[in-house]
């Protein structure tokens, strides 16, 4: 018998005979002897729908509001997927994150889990009752409702594999497994079966979308089997673990990322100033493209913009903005020391010399900053290359 920690996403839940399929699936699960936590998020464009609401109520709502207001997506499809459990005679109980003991820090729309304080959800366990709980959300010590950003289900759902010592926890998504590259760009891209958590993460934060970097750093930090499915299809997904025996493959796959500015500015303050008024306004920087003397260039996500201009009006002399910018990521163990490897990447890119910005890499990545135009060039021939289509 084992215990397994399985999540659903939105598009997983879009319908409630999607959510009826899923039951059923969960059906044979608790058959076959296992135990089943389901974490859920809001089934399909509920939160996209919330916060166009909310946008017509004020322009800038209260983040403790918005909080409130996002969270009533995870209580639907929560209460909707247990009594979908129940229906099938399986015993079935739906709780709020607080109601588990999700425990938080205070920042309202990107809270972080400080502990969780889960004996009920354990006693409901030992009952033989699926609890179903909703994802992205939690209570801080203030006894606040808090959410936890983007990816949060992902997060919430390996956070409790984590405090229950689970076998495995599963993401279910729309796609059969994590993918060599985006599917629309190359068509033939290949299903990976295995891929470890340091390569998993740099995927995810590099742009491919089908798991949360938090999610996998959490699941690396506490050692859980974490494995992606389909909810619409047969097969084993992929597996994320600390499997050493997949360092024989050097290039993993290419994600990209094309919702992306560049600011150049130039600032008598050091870069310390910058990336505190950055921080302070919760901007994560992605890049910094250079510094060369009094003048600064670094990358930021396209929707923090506004905000990030409204936080350099204080140390800025003069700004530039670039909407013309995409990441192009190569993802591999070893990658940037195998020579023949990178010799074939700067064949590649010695091509388009003059449309590229800067070249990153790390143990793990290397990272190409492009115009956009030539950013699904870039990335079918690379994949052409290194035969990951």
């Amino acid at each position: 018998m084992a215990l397994i920690v399985k999540k659903f996403g939105g598009t997983s839940l879009a319908t409630s005979s999607h959510i009826t399929h899923l039951a059923k699936q969960i059906r044979k699960d608790v058959d076959n002897g296992d135990s089943i936590v389901v974490i859920v998020s809001a089934m399909s464009s509920t939160t996209d729908n919330l916060l166009t609401m909310a946008s017509k109520i004020c322009d800038n709502p209260e983040t403790r509001e918005l909080d409130m207001l996002l969270t009533t997506g995870e209580r639907i499809s929560m209460s909707l997927f247990s009594m979908a459990l129940n229906s099938f005679n399986i015993k079935s109980c739906s709780f709020t994150g607080s109601q588990v003991g999700i425990i938080t820090d205070d920042n309202h729309n990107n809270a972080r889990i400080i502990e969780i304080r889960g004996n009920r959800l354990k006693d409901t366990i030992k009952n033989g009752i699926v609890p179903v709980i909703a994802g992205f959300q939690g209570i801080s010590e203030k006894k606040e409702i808090t959410t936890l950003g983007r990816g949060g289900s992902d997060t919430t759902a390996v956070a409790i594999a984590a405090f229950l010592e689970a076998d495995e926890c599963e993401i279910y998504t729309d796609v059969n497994s994590v993918l060599t590259a985006d599917p629309r760009i190359v068509p033939n891209a290949k299903n990976i079966k295995e891929i470890s958590y340091n390569e998993m993460l740099e995927m995810a934060s590099l742009g491919s979308a089908v798991l949360h970097p938090r999610a996998v750093a959490l699941a690396k930090k506490f050692n859980i089997k974490l494995r992606v499915k389909s909810s619409f299809n047969e097969g084993e997904g992929t597996m994320i673990s600390d499997d050493s025996s997949m360092e024989g493959l050097i290039v993993r796959g290419i994600s990209h990322k094309e919702d992306l500015t560049a600011i150049s500015l130039k600032t008598k303050n050091d870069i310390n100033t910058l990336l505190n008024e950055m921080y302070k306004n919760n901007i994560k920087i992605k890049f910094f493209i250079n510094k060369d003397h009094d003048s600064i260039t670094f990358i930021i996500d396209s929707d923090k913009i506004n905000k990030a201009l409204t936080a350099l009006e204080k140390i800025t002399e003069s700004v530039k903005v670039n909407n013309d910018i995409a990441a192009i990521s190569i993802i591999g163990i070893g990658l940037n020391n195998n020579l023949d490897i990178n010799k074939k990447i700067l064949e590649i890119t010695d091509k388009y010399a003059k449309e590229i910005e800067a070249i990153f890499f790390n143990e793990f990545s290397l990272t190409i900053i492009s115009g956009k135009s030539i950013m699904n060039k870039l990335i079918t021939k690379f994949s052409e290359t290194f035969d990951l289509g």
